[in-house]
């Protein structure tokens, strides 16, 4: 991604970017794929207001150009040529990713069991009494975080 940011003549490597949002199948309102980007065009199948969590199912999916409207206001009337042709290429992507994709196991429906959680060192605790466990690298808990005013430091000297 980093060539895109620092020049945004470099060509994307993707034909088409798709948009996931929360756990799909495990509530109505979290449906997993929101949105498709192909080119300029921007195809929602579900949006929310930010001021209520609940999912808005769109059918037929609302459509933006992204060059003419990248603000994402003025939705293209899905009666229009514009919006059958780029829909056609948005969906026959979306047929071929979803293809691509492997079922696996939903983590997050796992709960809070502690062996189910990412640690990159279960022994943490024991080299490093002080911190919580699964501390991969307590040099880092002193890193500078965004301006923030107050930071745990720690060092070396006191870490054992």
């Amino acid at each position: 991604m980093s060539p895109i940011f620092s020049d945004p003549t470099t060509p994307s490597q993707h034909d088409c970017i798709y948009i996931y949002k929360g756990t799909p199948n495990m509530a109505k309102n979290q449906p997993g794929l929101w949105a498709i980007r192909c080119g300029p065009y921007k195809a929602h199948f579900v949006t929310n207001n930010h001021k209520n969590t609940t999912a808005v199912m769109h059918d037929p999916p609302l459509l933006y150009h992204l060059d003419r409207d990248a603000t994402e206001v003025y939705a293209i009337a899905s009666g229009l040529d514009e919006y059958k042709n780029a829909m056609a290429t948005i969906m026959a992507a979306k047929t071929k990713h979803e293809a691509s994709l492997t079922q696996v196991p939903n983590q997050m429906a796992m709960g809070e069991d502690p062996k189910h959680k990412l640690c990159c060192d279960w022994d943490s605790k024991k080299k490093y009494p002080k911190f919580q466990e699964c501390t991969c690298d307590p040099d880092n808990w002193s890193a500078w975080v965004c301006g923030r005013e107050t930071v745990n430091h720690y060092t070396k000297a006191n870490l054992d």
